[in-house]
């Protein structure tokens, strides 16, 4: 979405991301992933949600998030945080959630 990113940074990303993994979303096809199920998972599973994401509704991720088949799950609101929060100046506060998940004390491997 204009403004939520400069140019620059998005290009780099996407640049980045199709050279790591090439398989990537179509965004005009994106009603396929309507035949994901969430129940279906059954691993520790995080859920980070940008509060300000433009792209999925609060409703949507809660929906994704209640609907996991772990108990084993968390959900990591990042105010002020759009879709691309990993990336942006929140990148940090993103990190810290995806560490504060890995590393917790009460999962047992």
């Amino acid at each position: 979405l204009p403004g939520t990113i400069c140019d620059e940074a998005a290009l780099t990303f996407s640049s980045i991301a199709l050279a790591v993994d090439s398989i990537k979303a179509v965004w005009d096809e994106l009603h396929e992933f309507n035949i994901c199920n969430p129940a279906l998972v059954h691993i520790p599973t995080l859920v980070i949600v940008g509060a300000q994401d433009p792209y999925v509704s609060w409703e949507a991720q809660r929906e994704l998030f209640d609907r996991l088949g772990t108990e084993d799950k968390t959900m990591c609101i990042l105010p002020g945080c759009d879709h691309a929060a990993h990336i942006l100046k929140a990148r940090k506060m993103f990190v810290r959630g995806v560490a504060g998940f890995l590393l917790r004390k009460d999962v047992f491997l």
